[in-house]
């Protein structure tokens, strides 16, 4: 298989998946979508950033190679099962573990659609129904699109990873980071060049930053995504002369400033009080917030400077 099919292969794959009411809606009972639109992008395994990215965030930080390692493990084989069948599994560890070279990301970003973002740039304090339900159903048919993607390339006779659906994928407390993931989706997207961060934490890609991400990392050479931008930070007007707060002014426990961004205050407001809310409020186990990412100039695009 040719280069140029598989690219195709998983435009197509991904495409078809959202078009399908069953893996893009707002929950049981309702076809409603989830994600209006979507950007795929390709990293090298090999590129620089990832080890960059081991002494920004930390040590733990995987890069590809070790990523993809992770996931032949007899756990993650075995968790794997489940989607893939026995004889194609997403990574066989009988065999040598991948060169970088041998390896590539694939990152995506998916949309809120515009009534969402509509409904939550109205909230001042709490999510909006749709909005809550995009973070827990949408957010449901994103993962599963990541295990319907290895279970597809599996098919094809591509060996595929999802890191973060690996048992071994978490939470460690970075140097200068706070709680910091081993496989940042952020970070990764950024490395593809889907987009660059916000003053808030985002990532501001082509579809604005009020996005979800994902990734596969599968055993193939691909060519990579250009990364349009040099900055990490080119796309947001704080960092580039706008003196632009919008998203720390729209959030409701003040997490952030110009200068710094607490983490932990965001991450008790969603686990606690938009938890809290959305059950009590829209009957279902779910949480939320968004509100950084609407209501601000880079909620659908990267701003004009």
């Amino acid at each position: 298989m040719t280069l140029v099919p598989l690219q195709s292969y998983i435009e197509d794959f991904v495409r078809d998946f959202l078009a399908s009411p069953a893996h893009n809606n707002l929950g049981p009972g309702t076809e409603e979508k989830a994600w209006q639109d979507h950007v795929l992008a390709y990293a090298s395994a090999d590129d620089d950033l990832w080890d960059f990215w081991k002494e920004h965030i930390g040590a733990f930080h995987w890069t590809p190679p070790e990523a993809f390692v992770a996931g032949m493990v007899p756990e993650a084989l075995d968790r794997a099962a489940a989607a893939v069948p026995e004889d194609r599994q997403p990574a066989d560890p009988s065999t040598p573990a991948p060169r970088a070279d041998e390896l590539t990301v694939v990152s995506w970003a998916l949309s809120h659609t515009d009534v969402t973002k509509k409904d939550n740039r109205r909230e001042d304090r709490l999510p909006s129904e749709r909005w809550a339900r995009t973070r827990f159903f949408g957010q449901k048919h994103n993962r599963a699109l990541h295990r319907a993607l290895v279970s597809g390339l599996a098919q094809q006779g591509y060996e595929a990873v999802a890191p973060a659906l690996l048992p071994a994928h978490c939470e460690k407390p970075s140097p200068d980071l706070g709680d910091a993931s081993n496989w940042s989706e952020r970070h990764v997207a950024y490395t593809a060049g889907l987009g660059t961060f916000s003053l808030c934490g985002g990532l501001i890609t082509t579809l604005g930053q009020a996005v979800r991400l994902g990734s596969v990392v599968v055993r193939a050479v691909i060519p990579a995504t250009p990364r349009p931008y040099e900055d990490p930070y080119e796309y947001c007007l704080h960092f580039n002369g706008g003196n632009c707060t919008a998203c720390a002014r729209r959030c409701p426990v003040g997490s952030m400033d110009g200068e710094n961004r607490d983490k932990q205050v965001c991450a008790d407001y969603l686990e606690v009080t938009t938890k809290t809310f959305v059950q009590n409020q829209y009957g279902f186990d779910g949480y939320g917030c968004g509100l950084c990412q609407t209501g601000v100039p880079c909620e659908s695009r990267i701003p004009p400077r």
